[in-house]
């Protein structure tokens, strides 16, 4: 079995956060027209999204040796990248610039996500926000840390958060028990759950680099976490939602009717 000490774990961290000084933050509100580029509708790539995953990549499978990488950028030039993920190595699974959208357009928020996993199961987890410097990490039955510090999500957390999937998030805003927030960012939402601002987050869609660290992380935290409508654990292969998160067992079932 594949473990991550606290050495490695903070290790990784070091080193998201100096490719986010050394890549990222140089860039944001500088990048020049040729350092922006479309993969296709409002899906941008920059010039940092591109050496973000260059400095990770090697970085990380020097960290663990007979790991593999599968970073978003890569994805989109070779889609077999991905058929790492349903081999038996260990995959770092790397997001380099999540909310580029934001990132382009000069305005937050934006983080890097970097998650460990083995056969699609998460088993470490970074997202770290450049701008701020927060960090949360999570180990696979070890809990979450929030800039050093244990982080636990409170059952009374606010009837706010992020809710990425169309339909039920119609009968959401209908209920008005619920504030939707739209960051254009997942890691953001996961954040968020750490800084006690949210009390959910739905996706419609769970593409590895997105969730598959915030999802360990939140399931750390104490949140209720599955696909619907079977209530399936996270799984990094899995890319189609809907994949609810919340801060309560009951705020999970009340949430979860929103899709009958």
């Amino acid at each position: 079995m594949t473990r991550i000490d606290d050495a490695l774990l903070a290790q990784i961290a070091g080193t998201i956060a100096d490719v986010g000084r050394r890549a990222i933050l140089p860039r944001f509100k500088a990048l020049a027209a040729h350092e922006i580029d479309l993969k296709g509708p409002d899906d941008y790539v920059t010039a940092a999204d591109l050496e973000a995953e260059a400095l990770l990549t090697p970085a990380l499978l020097a960290a663990l040796p007979g790991s593999k990488v599968v970073g978003e950028e890569a994805v989109s030039k070779d889609k077999t990248v991905l058929d790492a993920l349903a081999g038996d190595d260990p995959v770092w699974i790397v997001d380099p610039v999540d909310g580029t959208y934001n990132f382009a357009k000069g305005q937050a928020p934006f983080c890097t996500i970097v998650a460990l996993v083995r056969r699609g199961a998460p088993i470490a987890g970074w997202i770290h926000a450049p701008l701020t410097g927060d960090t949360l990490t999570a180990r696979a039955g070890q809990g979450a840390a929030f800039n050093g510090e244990p982080a636990r999500v409170s059952p009374d957390a606010p009837q706010a958060g992020a809710f990425y999937a169309k339909a039920a998030r119609a009968k959401a805003k209908d209920d008005g028990r619920y504030t939707l927030v739209d960051e254009r960012c997942g890691g953001a939402a996961y954040l968020d759950l750490a800084r006690g601002r949210f009390g959910f987050a739905c996706f419609s869609r769970t593409l590895p680099w997105d969730h598959a660290a915030g999802a360990l992380a939140a399931a750390e935290m104490g949140c209720a976490v599955g696909f619907l409508p079977e209530r399936a654990p996270y799984d990094a292969r899995r890319h189609v939602g809907p994949f609810l998160i919340a801060a309560s067992e009951a705020r999970f079932a009340a949430m979860a009717r929103l899709f009958d």
